[in-house]
């Protein structure tokens, strides 16, 4: 009795093994710029842990209950009795995992309603010895598994971008060719795959089977190096440019923040320049990134929100004069690594000018946007036993991007000068710092889901029905406090090794961030809202010219398009048409103000506070914000830095003097055409964006 509970166990353990290896390379198989990292090691043991436990405990009780029915049988059948029972789990787990997440689309459709008939199938063949040997050749996990995913995946990964009648049927035929090899496989090989070694067989083929295409996966093919296309330029510096995605100034203590997120950036300040006031020249990383890489603000490189036709963002044009394209056309090797796959992906057109442009991502384990996949349902019961905050990561780790930015260094020629960007992405939502950063500081709570509480505390904060609460703020602010101390401490491994390398004297490091983020001040949340406020534009700005030593400090404001044209001034390369000026020549509280502008996605038009487009301009300590739908908002910034106090009115010569700068400003930004040279983003970039949150 024993030994056949064991040996049904032992069934279930192979039949849910399998269907995870299956689904595993299902979902991943068909993605390019996918890279399976080391840290994902672990959360991969666990899911095929969780699917080996799951599997072992219901094919044994089913094993029971069979026994306790005293189900009448040969002991020939027993094998292909149990591996049948296994998949009756399998399905009807499949099934309900369907069922909780009604309504489906119409592919998956096709995937309930073979599920349930397979259930029928397989409860009538537990219990009736012609029922068992008319359906066995679909118990085959190696079957199984790819006829319940089929539709489901075919639909959603291969054929989204066809029409709905057909992203059914061509589903429908696959099914039919799936059932007809397994009706295929049992008629030649059924007898053989009955007896009880088969299991063991089976373990090895899915052990083998999984193994290679991890190793696949984990072969992540580093950059090459092309050679620049301009002539060598010898004593020419070299530059690395980082952001620190969605990192904003006050969270720094050498912006005044109370805790120590930034030790590293702190002793690196010791011999470098740090500016107080840089802004943001807009709310989020499309606009941001293409005014760091062109000099100009958004409303005139015109990669930004709010062009029609274009409802996630018009690309940057193909014809933009580039940060990058210039260096490598005076010389410069150039490369790029990139934590942001989704907003500077080479689709968004920020590559223009990289010889090497690496926009990877990281295997999506447990997926939230594909619940038809039972690895959502191993990652819960998981939850009730180990953290599991890690699943919900969707890029690579500042490690990662060091790791590959170095390797791409290592290769890179001597003879010319280099121009590496990177960008981190760790801070960005929904903030999940590896141990032990996770609890650097106070505050978390366990509990808290990235994928459930803190996607429903957004929605609701960002609708106006939910204000954040103390609890909530503290865990979120903890976590994301704790990605910020883990990419300063892979900052001081990045500039240790260009110590060790040699090359950190002569080379400008820029260290900064494309934007900042709100925690629930004026009742936001995140970036790209289309506000201006500081906690959303104040970004951090570190540079360490060639040859310092020595710390320097400035107050006045400095904008993201300055970056450029300062870049270009270090490395002895003239430019023109540029709206930044070199910070070797920062301006003064009245040598000109700073601008900023941009509006939200589409998708938070339906409240009113996110429509319109929203501008600022800073001089000084001076700022005045205006919005297309209301009213000016006017503060200063040295006696209210949280901007609680609006201070406008329409008689202060101040705000009188800025509107009307504000007005001519944006009155000269040029007009452009509805569509661009670019073709606009496909249903795989709507994608890209809703998985990592932009979207909904």
């Amino acid at each position: 009795m024993k030994l056949r509970v064991l040996k049904s166990a032992v069934s279930g353990l192979l039949v849910w093994l399998t269907y995870g290896v299956v689904e595993f390379a299902l979902a991943y198989g068909s993605h390019r710029h996918l890279l399976f990292l080391k840290w994902q090691w672990k959360l991969l043991g666990l899911l095929f842990g969780a699917y080996a436990v799951m599997g072992f405990v219901l094919g044994g009780a089913i094993g029971v209950l069979l026994l306790a029915a005293k189900r009448a049988g040969g002991a020939d059948d027993s094998g292909t009795q149990n591996q049948t029972a296994a998949a009756l789990t399998l399905v009807l787990a499949f099934l309900i995992n369907l069922l909780l997440g009604w309504p489906l689309p119409r592919e998956e459709y096709v995937a309930f309603g073979l599920a349930l008939a397979l259930t029928a199938l397989f409860a009538a063949a537990v219990t009736s010895r012609a029922w068992l040997q008319r359906t066995s050749f679909l118990a085959n996990p190696w079957f199984l598994a790819p006829l319940l995913l089929a539709s489901p995946w075919f639909g959603f990964e291969i054929w989204n971008k066809h029409s709905e009648p057909a992203r059914t049927l061509v589903p429908l035929l696959l099914t039919g060719a799936i059932m007809a090899a397994a009706a295929g496989w049992h008629r030649w090989f059924g007898k053989r795959a009955a007896r009880a070694s088969q299991q063991w067989r089976t373990l090895g083929v899915t052990a083998a089977i999984g193994c290679a295409a991890i190793a696949v996966l984990q072969w992540n093919a580093p950059l090459s190096v092309t050679q620049a296309s301009g002539p060598a330029m010898p004593g020419r510096c070299n530059v690395v440019l980082i952001t620190m995605d969605t990192v904003r100034a006050d969270h720094l203590p050498l912006y005044g923040y109370d805790r120590d997120t930034t030790p590293h950036l702190r002793e690196f300040a010791r011999q470098a320049t740090l500016y107080r006031r840089a802004t943001a020249a807009a709310d989020m990383t499309l606009p941001a990134h293409a005014s760091i890489f062109t000099g100009l603000y958004p409303g005139w490189h015109g990669a930004h929100l709010g062009v029609p036709g274009y409802p996630i963002g018009r690309p940057l044009p193909s014809q933009a004069v580039t940060l990058a394209g210039l260096l490598r056309n005076n010389g410069y090797q150039t490369a790029a690594v990139v934590g942001n796959w989704a907003y500077l992906a080479p689709s968004m057109g920020l590559d223009q000018g990289f010889t090497e442009y690496d926009s990877h991502r990281p295997v999506r384990l447990a997926d939230s946007e594909r619940p038809f996949y039972l690895s959502l349902t191993a990652r819960s019961l998981l939850g009730h036993v180990v953290g599991t905050n890690e699943f919900a990561a969707r890029v690579l780790r500042a490690a990662d991007i060091n790791e590959r930015g170095l390797t791409w260094l290592s290769q890179a020629g001597h003879d010319k000068p280099f121009f590496l960007f990177l960008n981190y992405m760790d801070a960005h939502a929904p903030y999940i710092p590896p141990a032990p950063f996770d609890t650097a500081f106070p505050g978390k709570d366990p509990h808290f889901t990235p994928w459930v509480d803190y996607e429903n505390v957004r929605r609701a904060v960002l609708s106006g029905s939910h204000l954040l609460t103390d609890p909530e703020k503290r865990h979120i602010v903890s976590q994301y406090d704790g990605t910020i101390a883990y990419m300063d401490s892979e900052l001081g491994k990045l500039l240790d090794n260009l110590r060790a390398r040699g090359v950190y004297e002569n080379t400008l490091i820029i260290i900064t961030s494309d934007h900042g983020e709100a925690f629930g001040e004026h009742n936001l949340m995140e970036h790209a809202t289309g506000f201006l406020y500081e906690d959303q534009v104040h970004v951090p700005l570190f540079v360490k010219y060639p040859g310092q030593h020595e710390v320097q400090a400035f107050d006045a404001p400095v904008s993201e398009v300055d970056l450029m044209p300062t870049i270009l001034d270090v490395a002895g390369i003239s430019s023109s048409g540029l709206q930044g000026r070199s910070l070797r020549s920062p301006r003064t509280d009245d040598s000109g103000p700073v601008y900023a502008e941009d509006q939200a996605f589409g998708y938070l038009g339906k409240y009113p506070r996110f429509r319109g487009v929203r501008r600022a301009i800073f001089a000084g300590h001076l700022k005045l914000l205006t919005w297309t739908a209301g009213p000016p908002q006017f503060y200063d910034l040295s006696t209210d830095p949280g901007e609680a106090h609006d201070l406008y009115r329409p008689d202060d010569p101040r705000a009188t003097a800025l509107l009307a700068r504000l007005n001519a400003w944006t009155a000269s930004i040029p007009g452009r055409p509805s569509k661009s040279p670019r073709t606009p983003p496909d249903k795989s970039d709507v994608d890209r964006l809703k998985s990592l949150g932009y979207i909904q």
